[in-house]
C-alpha cells in the first residue's frame, strides 16, 4: 500500500496522503456499527472495500488505450463493458479536466451510456483513472466523459462540517437568491434572478440522475416529471427493495440519494467510484454542488437499463440507508457509512367525499428540493384519494412548526387545474422563507391540509358601481358590486365603505376587487409593506396577504408614510416625517412612500374571486349626511 500512496502522490502532486490504513477505518466503521446496526454489513465486508487501489493521471493516458468500466446492468452484480481513450480535454480551474472515451462493448452500443452509470469507475491497465460522469443526448455513438479521479480524491479529503452548518440538502437551506411570493422580496434582495444554464449540444453535460420514483400515482407522473426536470433528474418509477439481501457499497455499486420517504419515495440513483473505509466517492459530477451537505445514501438495486434514442437511463430502487453524504462538489458527492442524517417529517391530509385520507413522508430541507418535494407529495396524495379534476375547488392549508411556534396560511383555488395551482401557490411561502436574507432558515416540521370540493367555485367581479354621488368626511360611500359564478347565477353585492374623518375635500381611488387583486395594488402603491426587514417581519407579513374567498373594498389617498424597521408609519405630519425619513436612516430599514391606504368592509365568497373594478370617490364636506343621499 505504500507503494501505491507514494505513487498517487507523485502522479497528482499532492502534499497530502488520500488513503488512511484500513485498520484506521475499520475501527472507526465499527464504532458507527454500534450505534446503527445496519452498519454491521458494512463493518464486516472493510477487508473488501480497501483504498489499496492504484491510481492513474490524465498526463498518462493516450488515445487508443484500453479502458475498463464497472457498473451494474441489472440486479446487484457489478459488470464490466470495454472502451478505449479518446483524449483529455482542459477546461481549466473552473470545469477541470475530462476523459472522452468510447465503448466498445455491443451490449452499451446497444444501448447507449445511460443515466445511472454517473460514478461508474473507469480503469485503464487494472489503475483507476476516474467516473464515468458526462455524456451528450442522441449521440450517434456512445462517446462518454470522464472526471479524473485526482479531482474527486480532492473532494474526499474535504473535512466534513459540523451538522449545524452543513445544508439540509444539496442547493443548501442558507443559499441567498431573490424569491418572491406575491409581491413580497426581501429587504436587501437585489430582485435579479439567475436564469438556469442552458444546455450545449457542443459540449459534455453532467448525466442526468434518474430520480426512482415509488408510489407515484400514473396521473401524477406528467405533473411530477415536469416538477424535476429542471433540476437534472429523470423521474422514472422506482420504489424501496424490501426483503432483498443487502450487499456492501464497493465501487461499481449502484447508490441513491434518498430525497423523500414514507408514502411517496424519492431517490436519485448513481454509482460508487470509490471506497475508502467508510469514506465513498459517487456520481462524479455534482447534484447541485452546494458544498457541504447532510444528505442520506442508501444503496440501490437496479432492474434494468431502458434503451433510448435520447439518452437511455437505469430503472432502479433504492434499498438501506447506509450513510450520509457530506460534500456535494463540482468533481464529485462524498460521504460516510454509518448513521443517517435527519429528515425534514411532514403530514399531508386530504379530505375530499367526505372521507379523510392522512398521508405521512420525510424529505430533505432544502430551499429548492422541498417546496417541489412537498408539491410533489400534495399531488400524489390528491390523485390516490380520487381529485385532480378541473371541475373542483381546493381549499389549502400550509402550517409550519418552528422552535416551538406554529405559523399557519391558508387560500382557496379553483380553475381550469385547481390541484396544480394549489399545489404551486402552498409550496411558495416556503421558497420565500427559506430563502431569507437575514438567518438560517429550517423547520421541524410542517403540515398540509387539502380540502376538495366538487363543482368550480370561481367566481369573476363583473361591475361595481357607486351609489353614492358625495360622501361627507366621517360618512360611508354605498357600492353596489355584482359578481358572477363560472357557469353559475349572479349575485348583488353591497358594501359600505367607511370615509375617515380627517380626509379633506377631494376626489380619492375606491378599489373593489379580490385578494389578489388588493394585494398587488398595495405592493404597487406601498412596495416597504411588502420588504420585509427579518424573518419574522416575514412571518408577520405573510399572515397579513389576502386570502381569495372574499370581495374587498380599499380606499386610498395621497399622504407621506414612513416604513422603518418593518413598522409603517402613515398620514405623517412633516415633523415627523423629517426624523423617521432623515438621511441617516434611509436604505432597506428605512422607505418612504405617498400613499395612505383605508382598508374598507369584507364580504366573504364561497369560493375564489378574481377581478378589480377602480372606482372614483368625491369626498365633500358639504355632502348631506349619510349614504343614503345619492
Amino acid at each position: 500500500m505504500g507503494g501505491n500512496l507514494r505513487a498517487a502522490r507523485r502522479g497528482f502532486k499532492r502534499r497530502r496522503p488520500y488513503f488512511r490504513c484500513l485498520a484506521a477505518a475499520g475501527s472507526v466503521a465499527t464504532l458507527r456499527a454500534i450505534v446503527n446496526p445496519t452498519a454491521l454489513l458494512f463493518v464486516l465486508a472493510l477487508s473488501a472495500v480497501t483504498a489499496n487501489v492504484p491510481t492513474l493521471p490524465p498526463s498518462a493516458l493516450h488515445p487508443g488505450q484500453s479502458a475498463v468500466v464497472r457498473t451494474v446492468f441489472a440486479g446487484d452484480s457489478i459488470e464490466t463493458f470495454d472502451a478505449v481513450i479518446l483524449g483529455v480535454m482542459d477546461g481549466g480551474r473552473s470545469d477541470g479536466r475530462i476523459i472522452l472515451a468510447r465503448a466498445t462493448s455491443e451490449r452499451v452500443i446497444a444501448s447507449g451510456v445511460a443515466q445511472g452509470m454517473s460514478g461508474s469507475p473507469v480503469y485503464v491497465d487494472g489503475k483507476l483513472v476516474g467516473a464515468l460522469s458526462s455524456g451528450w443526448a442522441f449521440s450517434r455513438e456512445p462517446i462518454f466523459g470522464i472526471t479524473p479521479i485526482g479531482e474527486m480524491l480532492d473532494v474526499l479529503e474535504r473535512p466534513d462540517a459540523p451538522a449545524a452548518e452543513a445544508a439540509g440538502g444539496p442547493s443548501g437551506v442558507d443559499e441567498r437568491r431573490s424569491t418572491s411570493y406575491r409581491g413580497l422580496t426581501w429587504a436587501g434582495d437585489s430582485l435579479v434572478t439567475e436564469a438556469a444554464p442552458t444546455a450545449d449540444p457542443a459540449r459534455p453535460m453532467p448525466l442526468k440522475l434518474p430520480l426512482a420514483a415509488g408510489g407515484l400515482h400514473p396521473a401524477a407522473f406528467d405533473a411530477v416529471r415536469s416538477l424535476f426536470d429542471a433540476s437534472g433528474f429523470t423521474v422514472t418509477p422506482g420504489g424501496r427493495v424490501s426483503g432483498a439481501r443487502e450487499t456492501p457499497l464497493v465501487p461499481g455499486s449502484p447508490v441513491a440519494v434518498d430525497l423523500l420517504r414514507g408514502d411517496l419515495n424519492f431517490s436519485a440513483i448513481g454509482t460508487v467510484t470509490y471506497v475508502d473505509g467508510d469514506r465513498v466517492l459517487i456520481f462524479g459530477h455534482p447534484f447541485f454542488q452546494a458544498g457541504p451537505v447532510r444528505l442520506p445514501l442508501s444503496t440501490a438495486h437496479i432492474v434494468t437499463i431502458l434503451p433510448s434514442v435520447n439518452t437511455s437511463f437505469k430503472l432502479g430502487m433504492a434499498g438501506t440507508p447506509v450513510g450520509t453524504a457530506t460534500q456535494d462538489r463540482r468533481a464529485a458527492v462524498a460521504g460516510r457509512l454509518g448513521p443517517s442524517p435527519r429528515l425534514l417529517p411532514f403530514t399531508v391530509r386530504v379530505e375530499q367525499d367526505g372521507r379523510t385520507q392522512d398521508f405521512r413522508f420525510e424529505a430533505v430541507e432544502d430551499r429548492l428540493l422541498l417546496p417541489q418535494l412537498v408539491n410533489a407529495a400534495a399531488t400524489n396524495c390528491v390523485m390516490e384519494a380520487g381529485g385532480g379534476t378541473p371541475m373542483q375547488t381546493v381549499e389549502w392549508s400550509l402550517t409550519t412548526h418552528r422552535k416551538g411556534r406554529v405559523f399557519t396560511t391558508s387560500d382557496v383555488v379553483a380553475g381550469e387545474q385547481p390541484l396544480a395551482e394549489a399545489t404551486a401557490v402552498l409550496t411558495g411561502p416556503l421558497r420565500f422563507l427559506y430563502a431569507n436574507s437575514f438567518e438560517p432558515f429550517a423547520l421541524d416540521s410542517l403540515s398540509i391540509v387539502l380540502r376538495v370540493h366538487p363543482g368550480r367555485r370561481q367566481w369573476t367581479l363583473r361591475s361595481a358601481t357607486l351609489l353614492t354621488n358625495a360622501v361627507r368626511p366621517g360618512g360611508e360611500a354605498l357600492v353596489r358590486a355584482e359578481i358572477e359564478r363560472w357557469r353559475g347565477e349572479r349575485r348583488t353585492i353591497e358594501l359600505r365603505v367607511p370615509v375617515p374623518q380627517e380626509l379633506p375635500d377631494g376626489r380619492y381611488p375606491l378599489a373593489i376587487g379580490g385578494g389578489a387583486e388588493a394585494d398587488r395594488a398595495l405592493a404597487t402603491r406601498l412596495p416597504s409593506r411588502f420588504r420585509p426587514v427579518s424573518l419574522a417581519d416575514g412571518f408577520d407579513k405573510l399572515g397579513r396577504l389576502r386570502a381569495a374567498n372574499a370581495l374587498y373594498a380599499t380606499l386610498w389617498a395621497r399622504a407621506p408614510e414612513v416604513t422603518r424597521d418593518g413598522d409603517d408609519f402613515p398620514e405623517l405630519p412633516s415633523s415627523a416625517l423629517a426624523v423617521l425619513a432623515a438621511p441617516q436612516n434611509a436604505g432597506e430599514q428605512t422607505r418612504r412612500a405617498t400613499w395612505a391606504v383605508f382598508p374598507g368592509p369584507v364580504a366573504p365568497i364561497d369560493g375564489m374571486l378574481r377581478g378589480e373594478v377602480l372606482l372614483e370617490l368625491n369626498v365633500d364636506h358639504k355632502a348631506p349626511a349619510g349614504a343614503e343621499n345619492r
